[in-house]
């Protein structure tokens, strides 16, 4: 299933250079992502219309982005600028252009708009804004510690938006780490549907061995905690979770001084194969050092759900009910597969 006339992020910011060309599928289709001088960033098909070339797999000139196999080079319009082959005063054929995608640079996550009509026209400034995802800490604010990474998963896209709001799996799928501190019947204190969104507030119990763990020896060694970082958290916290459509998620925790934000975007790679990129914020134990300890912690918790999901069947969820048997427990899969049918009744999800 497509979610159609919809901005779906696809990389993270970071790994799209103006040296190299960066590959990335959306729905099967296969992208190439290049920076400007600018820093802006532009997203073709990722095939060169003289025999067919991967365009990732060749290079980022001054004049565009320019085919490893006959140095074909096309500009940010798509249209193609140089052919070297040709003869100084050779015309350039009208066909000799690759189709652009309206792109965008937000929250450390590059974003496309997946058109209805593919082979429309799109004026960028035509389009609606991006999902305002947040709240986020900036890039260079000194008080949180940033992490990225990736993780493909054997499953549909759909299946794993669900995972992500789903909260009554985590005292079974997380026992492990923090969902032996859940209780069973794990209901959100607040939840809602709208705007191409969904939210869930829940009271959380602390882990009470991740701040020992990440902290280790961390604190005698630069007498960390002065700044009130070595504080105990509360017993009792918030967790926000929220989910923007077309592929966005993001899991808030709030004890205290102790906040941890994981924002993850979720991409459709085939009907099979979703590419999570996650963004991993931390305002405690900022050095780098404490960095290993808290991709493992991701790492795990990416790992604990993929187990499962990869499981689950049909591969596509029944979004009519048939397929699976829902409950009230269920509200925010529920929420997520009304606003689901609502598109699909628009023409919108195919």
């Amino acid at each position: 299933m497509q979610l159609l006339n919809s901005w779906y992020a696809v990389a993270l910011a970071s790994a799209v250079s103006s040296d190299t060309p960066h590959p990335v599928q959306l729905h099967g289709v296969q992208l190439a992502l290049w920076r400007l001088d600018d820093g802006s960033v532009v997203a073709a098909h990722d095939r060169c219309p003289h025999k067919g070339a991967s365009l990732s797999a060749g290079k980022v000139t001054p004049k565009g982005l320019a085919c490893g196999y006959h140095g074909w080079c096309f500009g940010a319009d798509g249209a193609c600028v140089a052919i070297p082959a040709n003869a100084a005063d050779g015309t350039i054929p009208h066909r000799a252009r690759v189709r652009t995608l309206p792109c965008r640079e937000s929250c450390g996550l590059v974003w496309v708009w997946w058109d209805r009509n593919p082979e429309a026209p799109t004026e960028l400034d035509a389009l609606p804004s991006l999902p305002d995802v947040g709240p986020l800490p900036s890039n260079d604010d000194s008080g949180w510690r940033i992490l990225e990474g990736s993780v493909h998963w054997q499953a549909n896209w759909l299946r794993v938006l669900e995972a992500f709001m789903d909260l009554t799996h985590a005292p079974f799928v997380h026992s492990g780490s923090f969902g032996a501190m859940a209780p069973d019947q794990l209901m959100p204190e607040e939840q809602w549907a709208r705007d191409d969104s969904v939210y869930e507030r829940v009271l959380a119990p602390r882990d009470r061995h991740y701040r020992a763990d990440q902290g280790r020896g961390l604190r005698a060694w630069f007498n960390l905690g002065q700044d009130g970082e070595a504080d105990q958290a509360s017993d009792a916290g918030v967790q926000h979770i929220q989910l923007w459509l077309a592929n966005v998620s993001l899991v808030r925790v709030v004890f205290g001084d102790f906040r941890i934000s994981l924002m993850t975007a979720h991409v459709p790679v085939s009907p099979g194969v979703t590419l999570n990129l996650w963004r991993h914020y931390r305002s405690f134990l900022r050095t780098p050092l404490a960095d290993s300890n808290a991709r493992g912690r991701v790492d795990r918790f990416m790992a604990e759900d993929q187990r499962m999901v990869e499981t689950l069947t049909p591969l596509v969820p029944d979004l009519d009910g048939r397929a699976d048997l829902l409950l009230g427990s269920d509200v925010s899969t529920l929420s997520l597969r009304k606003i689901l049918r609502s598109k699909r009744s628009e023409g919108l999800l195919v």
